[in-house]
C-alpha cells in the first residue's frame, strides 16, 4: 500500500468492503456496513490524527473510527496476504527449517507492513517480509543466506528462500531476477551474497557503498541492499533505511546469532520488525526455534495472518456478541498483539502519530480514547457484557503516552487511582529534581505523580547513562480475562505506561490516561550519582525520600498527602530498597501510627536497616567492634564493594503468586510491614548470601530457609529495639533435640557426624538448621565481644563480619591467611566451608568441633586452613534460648557440652 494522508482515504466517497484474501481458515466475520462519511467527518477524524487528540469529536465519531480502522485492516490483510501466498506457491516446497539456538527472533512491531513468513512450531518469529512505499524487505533471525549460499545446512529451505529473495528484489515470487545483479552491504559479508547469486545463477555486481551513512548516494545504484548485525549505529539509520524501502529498494537483513545489535534493531524498527530480547533463541525448545516437518502451506499462510483476529476483534466490539471470553480469548489476544506494537513503537522514541505506517494504530487509539469517559470500572461483566467488555478491555490497551492529550475514565480508575485523583493540581512552571541512581541498570521513583489525563513534561538536565521514564513500576496488576467474575472489571487492564526514551535535548512529554508515581528507568549509569531533571505539569503525593536530606516541608507534605488519600499510591526510596504501594494499604498498614513512625522507624529502621546490617552493607555505619575487628584483620569493610548489589522494590496491591511473592519488584496483597517477618522474609530472598545457603547431597537449609535466616536477624533486632515478638521461629531447642539424639546413637568420629548431618541437614525441618548461624553468632559474642550473655548487637555484628567476609572473598581474594583459607588456591570452596573458615576468623576459635557436632563435613584443606591461623579451640558447648523466645537473645543460658548433656532449660 502506498501511505496516502489520513483524509485523503477518508475522502474516497463511500467506504465499501475489501474482501481481504486471507486463508479459508480466517475467521468468519461480517463485512463493514457502507458507510457514506461526510466530508466535514473525515476533516475532523484528518485534524485528530495530526493533533493526536479527540478535541473536536463526539461520540457519533466512535463508530466512524472503527469503521474507518476495520477498512484499513481489511486493505492490510490482502496487501500482506497476497505477498505470502505469492511466495508460498511455489510447487513442492519444504517448509522445514531449523535456526539453531545460536539465532534470534524476528517478529512484526507494525503488522500495518511487516508480515511473519515463517514462525516457529511454538509461534516464535524466524523470518518477516515487510513492504513500504515501493520498496520490500526480508529478515531472518539466523543467517540463512550464508547457509544457502553455502549449502552448508538448512538446504533443503533453498527453492522457498529463492522465492522470497525473487519477491524482494522483483516484487514477484517467481521473478525473474535481473542478469546482472548490484548489491551493497553493511555490517555484511558480501562474500556470501556473492556465493548466493552465483548459486542462482546470476551474475553478482558488488556496490561500494557507506549504507550506514546519511549522506551518502551510492545506495541509488544497487538493486539489493544486505545488513547484518554489525551495521553501524547510527542516529539516522532507522530513516536511512526507510528511506531506500520508500525509493523502491529491496533491503534484506541477517540476524547471525542469539546476540544484540544496536545497529540491526535499527534496520528492523524500519522494515517494521524487532529483534528478540536477551538470549535470543539460546534458551529455546527445538519446536521454539524451528518448522517441522508438519508444517503446511495453509498453516503459514494462516500464521502470517496477522490481521484476522484484529478484523474480528473490530467486528464484535462494533455490535452486540454472545462470547465466553473466558474460553475463547482470540479477539482479546488480538487486542494484545495491537497493544504490543504500539508499546514497541513508543518504547523506541516512535510517535504513533507521526508514524506514516501507523494511519491503523492511530484511529485505533483515538477510538480508545472516545470509548473511555464513559468506562465505570467494577461495574462490566465478562459473562454477561461480553461486547462491553471487549471495548473496555480495547479502550484500556490501544495507548499513546507520548503525547500531550488523552481522555479518562470519569468514573475514577477503580481500586487504581480514585476519581478524586484528576483534580489534584500539577506544576505549572518547571521543577528541578535531582534523581539518585543507586546502581548501573534500574528503576527508581522520582518523587513525582502523573495525574489521570494530565501531561508531565520532562527535560534532561544532567544526564547519567541511558534513561526512559515511565508512570509505575508493576510486575503484576491483575487481568480482567481471568480474574473471578464475582470481581468484575476492577481496574485498568493496563495502568503502567509503556517507557519512554528521554530525549537528549528538550522536552519529552508524557501523559496517562490512569495516573501514577513516575519512574525513571536508566541503564549504563554510574552508580551512587544522580539525575537532574527538569519537570513540569506533574503532581506531588506522598513520596519519602531518604537517599537524601529531605527537609521538614516534605516529609509533612508527604504525610498529609498520606492522610487525605485523594493519589491512589504511596512511594517511599530507601538506600537499597523501594516502596510502591497503595493509598488505602498504605494506611492499613500504618494503622494508628504516626506516618514518620511507620515511614521512618519501621520500614526503613527495621524492614531494610535490619536486613542492610546482617548483609554488611555499607550504607548502614559499622559498629565500634565491627570496625576494630575489620581494622584488626586488614579487611577492606566499607566502600563500594559492599554497596547494596542492586534496589529491592516492594509492591503493594496484587501479588503475583501467593499472599506475599518473592522477586523484583516483590508484590503482594498488602501493605509493606516494618514489623513482620513476611516482607523480611521476601527482602531475605533477594539479598541471602552463599555463607547461609547450605546445601549437602541436595538438601539442607536452601531457598525458603536460608532467606530465613535474614528475616530472624530481623525479628532479633526488632525484639530488642521495640518489644515486638511476632514469634518467627528459629527452633533451638529442637537443634539441642538432634544434638542429644545424635549422642544417643551411640556412634562415634565420622559416623556420628555422618547421622547429625542426617538428622539435622537431611530433614525437611528448616527452624533448627537455621539455629545454626544464631549458634556461631552467639559464640561471637562469647569470645570476640566478651559478652556473658549474648546480646542484640553482638550477634547482628557476627552477620556483618560474616556477609562482609563472603562479599570480599568473593570479590576481593587473596592466597594467605587473610580470610582463613591459606590451603586454598583460589575462592571455589563449599558454602558449608567457606562459613566454617570465615566463623573461626571472625570469632577467633577454631570451631571445627561445633561444626561436627552439627553434622557439618569439612575436608581436610579447610580444616588445616582454619589450624594454620593457630586459634584456641573452641569446645562444644551450645547457648539455650528461653522456650518459645526465639528472638529474645539474653534469655537464654550456655550449656557445657564438653562432657555431658545437660536437659535443655525450661
Amino acid at each position: 500500500m502506498k501511505y496516502k494522508s489520513l483524509l485523503s482515504m477518508l475522502m474516497l466517497g463511500v467506504l465499501t468492503a475489501c474482501g481481504g484474501s486471507g486463508s479459508s481458515d480466517s475467521p468468519s466475520v461480517s463485512p463493514p456496513v457502507n458507510v457514506p462519511i461526510s466530508s466535514s467527518d473525515a476533516s475532523l477524524i484528518a485534524t485528530a490524527v495530526k493533533n493526536g487528540s479527540t478535541a473536536g469529536l463526539n461520540v457519533s465519531h466512535r463508530a466512524l473510527l472503527l469503521q474507518q480502522a476495520l477498512l484499513l485492516a481489511q486493505r492490510y490483510q490482502q496487501q500482506n496476504n497476497a505477498a505470502l501466498s505469492d511466495i508460498y506457491s511455489g510447487a513442492s516446497l519444504d517448509l522445514t527449517l531449523n535456526l539453531s539456538k545460536n539465532s534470534n527472533l524476528i517478529t512484526p512491531a507494525l503488522s500495518t507492513i511487516a508480515t511473519p513468513l515463517m514462525v516457529s512450531d511454538e509461534g516464535r518469529g524466524m523470518a518477516a517480509i515487510s513492504q513500504y512505499g515501493k520498496g520490500r524487505g526480508l529478515a531472518y533471525g539466523a543467517d540463512v543466506l550464508a547457509w544457502m549460499a553455502d549449502q552448508s545446512k538448512e538446504n533443503q529451505h533453498f527453492a522457498l528462500f529463492s522465492r522470497a529473495f525473487n519477491w524482494v528484489v522483483t516484487g514477484k515470487a517467481a521473478g525473474p531476477l535481473p542478469a546482472t545483479v548490484k548489491f551493497a552491504t553493511a555490517g555484511y559479508d558480501a562474500k556470501s551474497v556473492t556465493k548466493l547469486l552465483t548459486r542462482m545463477g546470476k551474475t553478482p555486481q558488488a556496490q561500494a557503498c557507506d549504507l550506514a551513512a546519511s549522506t551518502n548516494s551510492c545506495w541509488q545504484d544497487a538493486d539489493v541492499l544486505f545488513f547484518g548485525a554489525g551495521v553501524k549505529d547510527d542516529v539516522e539509520l532507522s530513516r536511512q533505511v526507510r528511506k531506500y524501502l520508500e525509493s523502491g529498494k529491496a533491503v534484506i537483513y541477517m540476524h547471525p546469532n542469539w546476540e544484540d545489535s544496536a545497529g540491526g534493531r535499527k534496520v528492523l524498527h524500519a522494515m517494521g520488525m524487532e529483534l528478540g530480547g536477551y538470549g535470543g533463541n539460546y534458551f529455546a525448545s527445538t519446536a521454539g526455534m524451528s518448522a517441522g516437518s508438519q508444517r503446511t502451506v495453509s498453516d503459514a499462510l494462516k500464521q502470517g495472518d496477522r490481521l484476522a483476529l484484529l478484523i474480528q476483534a473490530i467486528s464484535q466490539m462494533s455490535s452486540s456478541l454472545s462470547l465466553d471470553l473466558s474460553k475463547d480469548t482470540s479477539s482479546a489476544d488480538a487486542i494484545t498483539a495491537i497493544q504490543k506494537e504500539l508499546e514497541s513503537l513508543q518504547s523506541t522514541g516512535g510517535d504513533v502519530f507521526a508514524e506514516a505506517t501507523a494511519d491503523l494504530h492511530q484511529l485505533l487509539v483515538l477510538w480508545a480514547d472516545l470509548y473511555r469517559p464513559d468506562i465505570e470500572y467494577g461495574k462490566i461483566n465478562r459473562s454477561t457484557q461480553p461486547a462491553e467488555f471487549l471495548r473496555t478491555y480495547a479502550s484500556d490497551s490501544w495507548l499513546a503516552f507520548n503525547r500531550a492529550n488523552t481522555t479518562v475514565a470519569r468514573a475514577g480508575q477503580g481500586d487504581f487511582m480514585p476519581q478524586a485523583a484528576q483534580q489534584l493540581p500539577v506544576s505549572s512552571s518547571a521543577e528541578t529534581i535531582e534523581v539518585t541512581i543507586a546502581q548501573a541498570d534500574g528503576v527508581t521513583a522520582v518523587g513525582r505523580a502523573a495525574v489521570p489525563g494530565k501531561p508531565v513534561y520532562i527535560e534532561v538536565l544532567a544526564s547519567n547513562g541511558k534513561l526512559g521514564v515511565q508512570s509505575n513500576y508493576l510486575r503484576t496488576w491483575g487481568n480482567p480475562l481471568t480474574d473471578e467474575l464475582s470481581e468484575g472489571y476492577k481496574r485498568p487492564r493496563h495502568p503502567q505506561s509503556f517507557t519512554l526514551p528521554l530525549k537528549a535535548g528538550g522536552e519529552t512529554v508524557l501523559v496517562s490516561p490512569f495516573g501514577g508515581p513516575l519512574y525513571l528507568n536508566y541503564a549504563g549509569a554510574a552508580a551512587g550519582q544522580s539525575v537532574t531533571l527538569k519537570i513540569r505539569g506533574a503532581a506531588r503525593y506522598s513520596h519519602f525520600d531518604f537517599t537524601k536530606a529531605q527537609s521538614d516541608e516534605d516529609i509533612n507534605e508527604a504525610v498529609a498527602a498520606l492522610k487525605r488519600k485523594d493519589f491512589g499510591w504511596q512511594t517511599a526510596k530507601f538506600v537499597g530498597g523501594e516502596i510502591q504501594q497503595t493509598i488505602h494499604y498504605a494506611n492499613e498498614a500504618m494503622g494508628n501510627l504516626d506516618p514518620k513512625v511507620y515511614i521512618v522507624d519501621q520500614i526503613k529502621g527495621l524492614l531494610f536497616d535490619s536486613n542492610h546490617i546482617a548483609n554488611g552493607y555499607s550504607n548502614m555505619p559499622m559498629s565500634a567492634n565491627v570496625a576494630t575487628l575489620c581494622t584488626q584483620l586488614g579487611w577492606t569493610c566499607d566502600g563500594p564493594i559492599h554497596r547494596a548489589p542492586g534496589v529491592q522494590h516492594f509492591v503493594g496491591w496484587i501479588a503475583a503468586c501467593g499472599y506475599l511473592c518473592s522477586g523484583n519488584p516483590s508484590d503482594g496483597f498488602a501493605g509493606i510491614s516494618g514489623t513482620g517477618w513476611g516482607h523480611a522474609h521476601e527482602l531475605g530472598h533477594n539479598t541471602v548470601q552463599r555463607v547461609m545457603h547450605i546445601e549437602l547431597n541436595g538438601k539442607g537449609c536452601l531457598v525458603e530457609c536460608d532467606n530465613n535466616i535474614l528475616a530472624s536477624a530481623h525479628m532479633m533486632r526488632q525484639y530488642a529495639l521495640t518489644g515486638i515478638d511476632n514469634g518467627h521461629i528459629t527452633d533451638h531447642p529442637a537443634l539441642y533435640q538432634y544434638i542429644v539424639q545424635n549422642r544417643q546413637s551411640g556412634k562415634s568420629g565420622e559416623a556420628q557426624r555422618a547421622d547429625m548431618e542426617n538428622r539435622l541437614w537431611g530433614g525437611d525441618s528448616q527452624d533448627p538448621m537455621r539455629a545454626v548461624h544464631f549458634q556461631l553468632a552467639f559464640l561471637y559474642s562469647k569470645y570476640r565481644a566478651k559478652e556473658a550473655v549474648p546480646g542484640m548487637q553482638a550477634s547482628m555484628d557476627y552477620f556483618t563480619l560474616l556477609t562482609k567476609a563472603d562479599r570480599l572473598v568473593s570479590k576481593n581474594w587473596e592466597a594467605g591467611n587473610k580470610y582463613g583459607m591459606s590451603r586454598y588456591t583460589n575462592n571455589t570452596i563449599s558454602n558449608h566451608e567457606l562459613l566454617y573458615v570465615l566463623s573461626s576468623k571472625i570469632i577467633g576459635q577454631d570451631v571445627r568441633k561445633i561444626f561436627a557436632m552439627y553434622g557439618l563435613p569439612l575436608s581436610q584443606t579447610a580444616l588445616d586452613s582454619v589450624a594454620d591461623l593457630k586459634l584456641p579451640l573452641a569446645p562444644e558447648q551450645f547457648y539455650a534460648l528461653a522456650q518459645k523466645k526465639f528472638n529474645q537473645v539474653s534469655s537464654g543460658k550456655w550449656l557445657d557440652l564438653a562432657s555431658a548433656t545437660p536437659a535443655y532449660p525450661q
